[in-house]
């Protein structure tokens, strides 16, 4: 299971050179690893002391400075003890960057390409409409477009068999905070065009397009939302499997806390599982960390012997518990830190929508689908316990076939649970 270790945090704390360390860390414990920055790849390029770029312009090439090392070594007049410990340090970095490969994600001209795909997607519609297909650059900057292209990107390397850990250096924590709300912000959206009940239905499309003749753009826009949904889906798998974890780089300003504090209710909410501790006591040089040698260094300081990779745990997601004799359900999400007054709660037709917003700071929301059982239910009760929304529900007799729910209450009084 390829192992994904999202790094972020308030712009300033070194989150940067936290994911090289890292992603070095890893790469000396043998591990094939790979570093890919999402946020400035030419940050990444600088503390690595990337020579270069080779592949398709977006691999870099690090330097590993032991040519100098070896030259110095030469001359120095070490000892015989001296020179074997020199030499192993060497076989040890060369071993590292063996099994590293950093790449960098350019968000320019990842949206270049969609936006030229999506130009070609249309102009088979548009084409039939008897319409002109608009030319790329005509469509113009789409919101969030590089972030969805960001975490595309991560999914695909996360599917791949190629790495043992993937590192990502993200962007700064509010910036991450969106992107990684992205896939549930979207699911949700599709929900609304392409509902589960439907799925069916649009199996027979092609089919009924064919004997009645509806245009062939009817068909074209399923297979897009088809598509896209199986897309989402990649991505949240990739987000939320259990080897995956966001790794928070903390901050001493004052400024920032209020962030750091709601980040781990705001990635709760999405479902994404956060390290236990935020790394807020890194150690802090002198003089920034730059190059191999620097930040194997700087990461044997912050992880010592300890694998630098995430463990295996299962994100947080809701449960639904049937509780009491009163024929109820409990719904429960897992919310930690979260505050009463910070919290919003509405049901929309098969939906449970909850807001999460901590003022000046953040908001998101997202909309988890109820279980088929919970569809037919009301909401009787909501309240927070240890860090966890639990939602009553209640059989709705106008939605509940009477034979089941005569069933149902015999069934509770008889003990079967």
């Amino acid at each position: 299971m390829t192992r994904l270790l999202f790094l972020t945090g308030p712009g300033g704390a070194g989150t940067t050179t936290l994911a090289a360390a890292t992603a070095l860390s890893a790469a000396s414990r043998g591990h094939r690893v790979l570093l890919l920055g999402v946020s400035d790849a030419g940050e990444l390029a600088a503390v690595l002391g990337a020579s270069g770029v080779s592949g398709d312009g977006n691999v870099l090439d690090i330097d590993d400075g032991l040519d100098e090392f070896d030259d110095d070594s030469a001359d120095d007049g070490s000892t015989g003890d001296e020179a074997e410990a020199a030499t192993e340090e060497a076989e040890a970095r060369r071993a590292a960057l063996a099994n590293l490969t950093v790449r960098r994600f350019d968000p320019a001209a990842a949206t270049e390409t969609a936006l030229v795909d999506l130009a070609k997607l249309l102009s088979g519609p548009l084409a039939v409409a008897g319409l002109s297909a608009p030319d790329a650059t005509e469509l113009g900057p789409v919101p969030g477009l590089p972030d969805i292209l960001a975490l595309r990107e991560i999914a695909t390397a996360v599917a791949s068999a190629e790495w043992d850990t993937v590192v990502v250096d993200g962007p700064p924590l509010k910036a991450a905070l969106a992107m990684l709300a992205w896939p549930e912000t979207a699911a949700a959206a599709l929900r609304r065009v392409r509902p589960i009940e439907g799925q069916a239905a649009r199996a027979l499309r092609p089919l009924l397009a064919g004997l009645v003749g509806l245009p062939a753009p009817f068909t074209m826009v399923t297979q897009w939302t088809d598509n896209a949904a199986a897309e989402i889906a990649a991505v949240r798998a990739a987000l939320v499997h259990p080897g995956s974890v966001v790794r928070i780089v903390g901050s001493p300003s004052a400024a920032a806390q209020p962030l750091l504090q709601a980040t781990p209710t705001l990635l709760a909410l999405q479902g994404l599982r956060v390290d236990a501790e935020t790394l807020a006591d890194v150690p802090r040089a002198d003089a920034e960390p730059l190059g191999v040698a620097g930040l194997q260094a700087f990461g044997a300081a912050v992880y010592g012997e300890a694998d630098p990779g995430p463990g295996l745990a299962d994100p947080p997601e809701p449960v639904m518990v049937a509780e009491g004799e009163d024929g109820g359900y409990r719904y429960e999400v897992p919310l930690p830190g979260v505050e009463r007054d910070q919290l919003g709660l509405v049901r929309s037709g098969d939906e449970l929508v909850v807001s999460v917003e901590v003022p000046g700071v953040a908001a998101q929301r997202r909309a988890f689908p109820l279980p088929a059982a919970l569809r037919r239910c009301r909401i009787a009760s909501a309240r927070i316990s240890e860090g966890v929304l639990r939602v009553g529900f209640q059989p709705d007799e106008s939605l509940w076939p009477e034979r089941f729910l005569t069933d149902h209450s015999e069934d509770t009084q008889n003990g079967d649970r």
